[in-house]
């Protein structure tokens, strides 16, 4: 009997490749609103920080899914949560803008990422994920 271990190449799931493509967008407009934090008005501190723990977490969830680090996925989930609640404060504050066109539509942005953190928290948890990043590269 060989007790050799056998190499075995697991296409990325379809799951996966959906999560990396709306991380991207979601950096790609965070990194839009805070260019125009600095540049064009005075950032709210909160909304600000909000905004790069966003962004810096986003761009860790990429780097662990892209490289499979098995280690990093305990506290990326955990790093999820807590982006997560941060972005539900965030929307909270904004709900004084609601009135507004941008403020609405800043707002419903806002709640759409909180949303989304919570599924891609689950999704990171689900056992096809786990199957996954567990499986020998």
């Amino acid at each position: 009997m060989s007790s050799e271990i056998e190499n075995i190449k697991v296409s990325m799931p379809t799951g996966v490749k959906n999560v990396l493509i709306i991380n991207l967008l979601i950096m790609l407009v965070s990194g839009w609103a805070l260019f125009n934090m600095y540049t064009e008005t005075g950032a709210e501190v909160l909304i600000a920080f909000a905004t790069w723990s966003l962004f810096g977490t986003l761009a860790f969830a990429q780097v662990v899914l892209l490289s499979r680090m098995r280690k990093a996925w305990g506290m990326l989930r955990a790093l999820i949560y807590v982006v997560a609640l941060l972005q539900a404060l965030t929307t909270m504050v904004l709900t004084k803008d609601f009135f507004s066109l941008w403020g609405a539509l800043i707002f419903f942005g806002s709640l759409f990422v909180v949303i989304y953190l919570i599924g891609l928290r689950g999704y990171l948890n689900s056992d096809g994920f786990k199957q996954w990043l567990l499986k020998l590269q």
